[in-house]
């Protein structure tokens, strides 16, 4: 059972979870999965990951998280995180993956830094 919905907005890929407790499940082998052939299956991946509905990760959590950058980076994508909770954005910064990771506040944002305007 997937817990995410995905929509294509500005040529990238909106992700948001809908079950905060499904990112944080090391079982859930077919949310990671999911996620994973999701990233594969673009030719460059833009990915707006909203985490509004997590307020905890995981290490599985963490590990799905940087999978899916991971798997991003090879198909020369982008990731950006938004919406991260403080205790989320705690985690982040005490694992060190907030110098990892492109973290904005909104989706506008988001899609503004995958997406950045060229210097004249």
């Amino acid at each position: 059972m997937t817990t995410y919905k995905a929509r294509e907005e500005a040529d990238a890929l909106i992700i948001g979870f809908d079950d905060p407790a499904g990112l944080n499940d090391f079982r859930n082998s077919t949310l990671r999965d999911s996620l994973y052939e999701l990233v594969q299956t673009r030719t460059q991946p833009f990915l707006a990951i909203d985490l509004l509905q997590i307020d905890y990760l995981s290490s599985s959590g963490l590990a799905i998280l940087v999978g899916i950058k991971r798997r991003g980076a090879t198909r020369l994508g982008q990731i950006v995180l938004f919406h991260v909770q403080p205790t989320v954005l705690d985690i982040l910064k005490v694992t060190k993956l907030d110098r990892y990771f492109t973290v904005a506040q909104d989706e506008h944002s988001a899609l503004a830094s995958l997406h950045p305007v060229p210097a004249l």
